[in-house]
């Protein structure tokens, strides 16, 4: 889906969810997925933790705040035109069959996404 911002340029997000409301089909919630694929398993603890909260920024500046809906045939959707507020960043980092892609260590993991979570506010981490 094509997505608009001043300082990010033309993006596309990998997923975007416009909850409908129930007054006028107006949104009442619109949600962002940044999905990545890394092979975090090997990195230095604190080069994870870096990657991980340089990741978070990035969706937040690509996919978060404020956006530019550019699929016209979504505007009737929309409240004002084609900016929306975002209610929700999510960053999902793929883990590769059998997890083979995320960090052996659980705490390692833990504490890496508990500092992007704290570093970059409205993002939610997470893997699958």
């Amino acid at each position: 889906m094509g997505v608009s911002k001043p300082e990010s340029g033309l993006r596309y997000a990998d997923v975007l969810i416009i909850e409908a409301g129930e007054l006028a089909g107006r949104p009442c919630r619109v949600e962002t997925f940044s999905f990545k694929s890394r092979d975090l398993s090997g990195l230095d603890p604190d080069v994870l933790k870096a990657q991980m909260r340089a990741d978070a920024r990035e969706a937040l500046r690509k996919y978060g705040e404020t956006l530019d809906i550019r699929r016209e045939s979504l505007h009737g959707l929309l409240r004002e035109g084609s900016e929306v507020a975002v209610s929700r960043v999510r960053l999902v980092y793929d883990s590769g069959e059998g997890g083979k892609l995320k960090p052996r260590r659980v705490n390692v993991l833990n504490e890496a996404v508990r500092e992007a979570k704290d570093a970059v506010p409205g993002v939610e981490v997470s893997f699958q």
